[in-house]
């Protein structure tokens, strides 16, 4: 695939990869539970419109993200359905997430009762899902909390309770302990409320984790995040081809600028790096405000012509660049893999966030609004409003990556 016009870094976003991932989840998971993707920090650097028509349209049930304005931002691009706010709003927000059609996690009185006034402006009572901390400890409510909650919201009138939620902590470690006590405690919760006679859709605390080895945490809607994407959970020591998992996103750029250094000569910021022997430094047009990490300097490689090339010196906002003395060949607007295949070479999103110290969560959704997506790979979906076709068929590309 050639660069998008006026955009000399892009992700490629591909679509048979993704609608391979979920089909895997739904076989792993059985036809049961729903499906509610995490289509949050713009599909965790995927963009979130597109990929969310296409999970929309292959029938996934509801999607989740963290920001009223995620939720809004979908809606505006005509996207249908339930979508979860995660992250506890605060009353001031009560009218954006009204507004967004949002399911809220609610954990504190005040929420539901800046909700309570708006109530006329929904067609339907206001669906919300209560947080209950069972083990992460960053938010939620202790069981017994929930319950009077719970019984306490029942009793306003025009609420909804769709769902009781946790999060799992810990579920991507070998030893399933902790996790297997977090399930008995929020599965006792669910039975108390019912109990109690409290009516509620969904209780849910499967994350990608939890689909992979958590069967008894399914029940009736699990939550994919990062698998979705075709990666394995960080601690889980699985290869990400587990489950048969594929890569949605490769990151490539263009080389801009050839330059001959002879040995001993300074590159780069701080002159950190110096040459050890005549050789050729290729410039790329991408650096940490594009989202590729700053602690990469001197510890990164690409993939040019199919060959490994090093990073060398500092990583600056706008450049980085690479030794590229010992790859036959190498011109001028050359493609260079980030994230991704060439030849027979691959650097994977693990291999950058184990170089950088950090996960490979960052390493997606730290990804710029300077690097264009472009989307490619099946036959069935056509582009969609805000989406305009590249020069081949079946790639598209939003305009507002270049502006």
């Amino acid at each position: 695939m050639s660069a998008p016009a006026a955009s000399p870094t892009w992700a490629e976003i591909s679509r048979s990869a993704l609608e391979s991932n979920l089909r895997g989840i739904r076989a792993r998971v059985g036809p049961q539970p729903q499906i509610w993707p995490a289509v949050k920090a713009n599909a965790y650097g995927h963009g979130a419109v597109l990929v969310s028509r296409w999970l929309r349209e292959w029938g996934v049930d509801g999607l989740c993200v963290a920001r009223a304005s995620e939720g809004q931002e979908l809606r505006d691009a005509g996207i249908d359905g339930p979508i979860a706010l995660l992250t506890p709003f605060l009353p001031e927000q009560a009218e954006a997430v009204v507004r967004a059609r949002l399911e809220p996690v609610v954990v504190r009185r005040d929420q539901i009762e800046a909700l309570a006034p708006l109530r006329g402006t929904a067609a339907e009572p206001l669906r919300v899902h209560v947080k209950v901390d069972t083990g992460m400890g960053r938010v939620g409510l202790t069981p017994g909390e929930a319950l009077e909650f719970c019984r306490w919201i029942e009793g306003q009138g025009g609420f909804h309770l769709a769902g009781i939620c946790s999060h799992f902590p810990v579920a991507d470690e070998r030893d399933k302990s902790f996790s297997l006590r977090q399930i008995e405690t929020f599965f006792g919760l669910a039975r108390a409320l019912r109990a109690h006679g409290v009516v509620f859709d969904h209780a849910h605390i499967s994350n990608s984790a939890g689909i992979m080895d958590l069967p008894p945490a399914w029940s009736t809607l699990v939550r994919p995040g990062i698998m979705l994407y075709g990666l394995v959970p960080a601690g889980m020591g699985q290869p990400d081809d587990a489950m048969g998992l594929q890569p949605v996103l490769t990151l490539k750029t263009q080389i801009i600028f050839l330059k001959d250094f002879e040995a001993g000569a300074p590159v780069g910021y701080d002159g950190t790096h110096v040459t050890r022997r005549r050789t050729r430094v290729a410039t790329l047009p991408v650096g940490y405000n594009d989202g590729y990490p700053w602690s990469l300097s001197g510890k990164g490689e690409v993939l040019v012509r199919g060959h490994r090339a090093p990073v060398v010196g500092r990583i600056s906002m706008d450049y980085l660049m690479v030794d590229v003395g010992r790859v036959p060949g190498v011109s001028v607007g050359d493609e260079v893999v980030l994230i991704g295949a060439s030849g027979g070479e691959r650097v994977t999103v693990k291999e950058l966030a184990d170089r950088a110290g950090t996960i490979p969560y960052e390493i997606l959704t730290r990804l710029g609004k300077r690097v264009a997506r472009t989307f490619r790979g099946g036959t069935t979906a056509a582009p969609e409003k805000g989406f305009t076709v590249l020069r081949r068929p079946g790639v598209w590309e939003s305009p507002s990556a270049h502006r």
